[in-house]
């Protein structure tokens, strides 16, 4: 994906430590935008030091389930955020995404995915486990490919890929 001139919204984005990493690794990225809660933001603005970093982030508050809150944009990240909503919570943003998104634009989800029911072969699985720990916790927890692409398809996107952080 090449984010050259792109608009790049990271929803859920806390004090935009992704999108400042991003950025300075990719300076000919368009705007980038880290939209939170309003309290989050305010936050995040009142503790930031803008003389410390010379990339820009926008901050914005917003909600993720209105996407008249959302500025227009290519590119949206979401990390660790889903997982945190039901399903049908999970479609209405994913909904709100694609009322922003560019006609070619593309949604980045970063979250743990869980191997279909028939991949795990009685085997250990650390997003399992993960899950497991969200579950315990009274957080929501993880989806598999198949309960992406489901939840991805009803809210008018098609899965195109998963990508697989590198085993150390």
């Amino acid at each position: 994906m090449h984010l050259c001139d792109k608009t790049i919204v990271d929803i859920g984005g806390g004090y935009g430590d992704l999108l400042v990493e991003l950025k300075s690794r990719i300076p000919t990225a368009g705007a980038c935008i880290c939209l939170d809660l309003p309290d989050v933001i305010d936050d995040a603005k009142s503790t930031s030091n803008d003389e410390e970093s010379t990339v820009e982030v926008m901050l914005v508050a917003g909600d993720m389930f209105d996407h008249r809150t959302i500025p227009k944009c290519d590119v949206i990240f979401t990390k660790h955020v889903l997982c945190d909503f039901s399903d049908e919570d999970v479609v209405r943003a994913l909904r709100s995404f694609h009322q922003v998104l560019s006609s070619s634009g593309k949604l980045v989800i970063m979250d743990a995915v869980l191997p279909n029911e028939h991949d795990l072969n009685c085997k250990w699985n650390p997003a399992v486990s993960f899950d497991v720990l969200l579950m315990l916790s009274g957080r929501r927890g993880e989806r598999s490919r198949l309960e992406w692409s489901n939840l991805a398809l009803n809210a008018g996107f098609v899965l195109l890929m998963k990508l697989s952080q590198p085993r150390q």
